[in-house]
């Protein structure tokens, strides 16, 4: 009995130790650096892309390119043509995020404790203030691999998963899922 409540006390801080952080820790650490960049008079191409993956390495984007589509057309796809949507929604995304520093700057920022749905999923609601002007950021999250990653943002009631999928089911009422993918190509193209 010793043996298994000794191994029991060990495994559990064990997987303690190797726990996911708290998703709230999780932004905040990204944002801490991103905004210590963003606030360079000048920046290097190296400091650019880190710039660059500071703000996308946060997101689940096969989640997020999923909740962009109806869910009956995500799934009438063939494996092969999802993945091609992911990436180049993938590829979309990560370009004009990039181009839009100016919604990730703030002068301080305060996070509210984050809401927990089960061990997996949180919401996260962040507080900014940028030259006197408040903006609210929600992060849904979920558990991936052990790392916290957003499936959507939304930016003062904004939605971003909503605001693509308004938009792409507009595109799919007179238009193919291939059709929609070339779009998406090409907007990641235009935006390098």
């Amino acid at each position: 009995m010793k043996k298994f409540l000794f191994t029991l006390m060990f495994s559990l801080s064990i997987s303690t130790v190797f726990a996911a952080e708290d998703p709230v820790q999780a932004i905040r650490k990204k944002d801490t650096e991103l905004q210590a960049l963003l606030k360079k008079k000048t920046t290097t191409a190296k400091e650019k892309e880190k710039i660059e993956n500071l703000l996308n390495d946060s997101f689940d984007f096969k989640a997020l390119a999923k909740k962009s589509l109806p869910s009956k057309v995500w799934k009438e796809q063939i494996p092969e043509d999802l993945d091609r949507f992911v990436t180049e929604f993938e590829r979309m995304v990560r370009s004009s995020s990039a181009k839009r520093l100016e919604l990730y700057r703030a002068d301080s920022t305060i996070y509210e404790p984050a809401k927990m749905k089960g061990s997996d999923e949180a919401r996260v609601v962040a507080h900014t203030w940028y030259k006197g002007k408040e903006a609210i950021l929600e992060y849904k999250m979920n558990l991936v691999n052990g790392s916290w990653k957003a499936w959507d943002l939304v930016i003062d009631d904004l939605s971003t998963a909503r605001n693509y999928k308004e938009q792409f089911s507009q595109i799919l009422q007179s238009k193919s899922f291939a059709d929609l993918i070339n779009i998406i190509k090409e907007k990641a193209d235009q935006a390098k």
